[in-house]
């Protein structure tokens, strides 16, 4: 299921997470001097407030050699949600988020 839809931006990526019926909009921005390899490739925002933290995510590769992010979105306090935003094979330029 498509969880929200996104592009790429020179910090990252921009789009809308949508769940239980709400809409966000959140930014994905890359973290600067990563200081181990799990550490976190980007932090999710709300579009309009940097102050939030909605999560982590990474860079990843799945087995079929295909480039994605995996999600840990935790949005106000609640149980963590993991999620995978992959590029569109429809829409190339445009990324899908999706849940398992």
């Amino acid at each position: 299921m498509i969880r929200g839809i996104f592009t790429a931006t020179d910090r990252g990526y921009t789009g809308e997470i949508r769940a239980f019926g709400t809409r966000e909009q959140v930014e994905l921005r890359q973290v600067e001097g990563k200081d181990n390899d799990k550490a976190p490739d980007f932090r999710i925002h709300p579009a309009d407030d940097d102050r939030i933290d909605y999560g982590a995510a990474w860079a990843k590769t799945s087995k079929e050699k295909r480039p994605y992010v995996s999600f840990k979105l935790t949005l106000l306090g609640g149980t963590p949600v993991y999620l995978r935003m992959f590029e569109s094979e429809k829409t190339p330029g445009t990324y899908e988020l999706v849940s398992d």
